[in-house]
């Protein structure tokens, strides 16, 4: 493993660096897929990679941005993968939202579930963004770096993301009552 860095002390760096954003890289990664062991697999795809691509990390960058884009990627070429398969149900799942119709607070898991569902109708882009800046809270320069975009694209896209998000809870609100 050593082979793979400069000197002992680019490792000890790539994993200083690495474990002091494993929180914020999990939590974007399940935000993304919406999914805990997904989530798991892509931090780890993207620690694996970022650690056999750490001799081109520039030192001084944003290393959290750098680990940010390589999560992203993964997710999105791994979504890419899933959109050519066919759709599979678990039933476990199914069974499970079958029988919770007596659950206590069944209302609130409901409204949880239509706003990750809205959530998840956004388009990628759009949905990435919005996770980027109120979740991770990262500002519109480091969004910009993960993203790959110019910063008013950045704020297009926030703008945009909130209007959808906007216009499916007003609908829903209106649905329900």
């Amino acid at each position: 493993m050593f082979g793979l860095f400069k000197n002992e002390e680019s490792k000890e760096s790539f994993e200083e660096s690495l474990l002091g954003h494993l929180d914020s890289l999990y939590n974007f990664a399940y935000r993304l897929t919406r999914n805990r062991e997904e989530a798991e697999d892509i931090v780890q795809e993207a620690s694996l990679r970022g650690l056999k691509s750490y001799h081109r990390f520039v030192e001084g960058t944003n290393f959290k941005a750098w680990m940010f884009t390589i999560v992203r990627n993964i997710f999105i070429n791994g979504y890419r993968k899933k959109s050519r398969e066919p759709l599979k149900v678990n039933y476990e799942e199914a069974e499970n939202f079958i029988s919770l119709s007596g659950f206590t607070g069944f209302e609130e898991e409901l409204f949880s579930e239509t706003l990750q569902q809205s959530l998840g109708q956004l388009p990628e882009e759009l949905r990435t963004t919005l996770m980027l800046f109120y979740v991770e809270e990262l500002p519109y320069k480091e969004i910009a770096e993960v993203m790959k975009c110019p910063i008013g694209t950045v704020m297009s896209r926030l703008f945009m993301a909130r209007q959808c998000m906007k216009k499916k809870m007003v609908r829903l609100a209106q649905k329900e009552y």
